[in-house]
């Protein structure tokens, strides 16, 4: 029997494409102890760009900007309702299993598993849990904390 092994990783926060062009997202985490993690990265398949941000201050989490990608990016959705925080991403060594575990518990799979440019083409999948909150599962070792490696 398969036992929940998820693992936190982010948070995701959705931007305007060109409030995150600017550089503006960025400086308002920068003003909160953030700097950015790893390099801005842009993923055709999922319709998004982004870019990790690590706080200087031990315990904080990770965020992800996340902004739109070409036309149907399943971000523009969220930003027309006024959503800032995405989706909460955790780590999981099984991702199948983890996907079909969510589901028996009602969550909706949103996007299937694709491999993403921000975990250098490992398999990720978004799933909508029954209290409406988006997850991201990514497929790794816990011990990954790095999201370019």
């Amino acid at each position: 029997m398969y036992t929940n092994r998820l693992v936190f990783h982010h948070i995701g926060v959705a931007c305007d494409f060109d409030a995150f062009s600017r550089g503006a997202e960025r400086q308002n985490l920068e003003m909160l102890g953030y700097s950015p993690e790893g390099k801005e990265w842009v993923d055709p398949r999922l319709g998004m760009r982004g870019q990790f941000m690590v706080a200087c201050n031990e315990g904080a989490p990770r965020m992800e900007l996340i902004a739109p990608h070409g036309d149907h990016s399943p971000v523009t959705p969220w930003l027309k309702q006024g959503v800032k925080l995405y989706h909460a991403a955790f780590l999981t060594t099984n991702l199948a299993a983890e996907i079909e575990r969510l589901r028996a518990q009602r969550a909706k799979l949103m996007f299937p598993p694709t491999a993403a440019v921000a975990f250098d083409n490992r398999q990720v999948a978004f799933l909508m849990l029954a209290n409406s909150l988006l997850v991201e599962l990514i497929e790794g070792d816990h011990a990954d904390r790095d999201p370019t490696t």
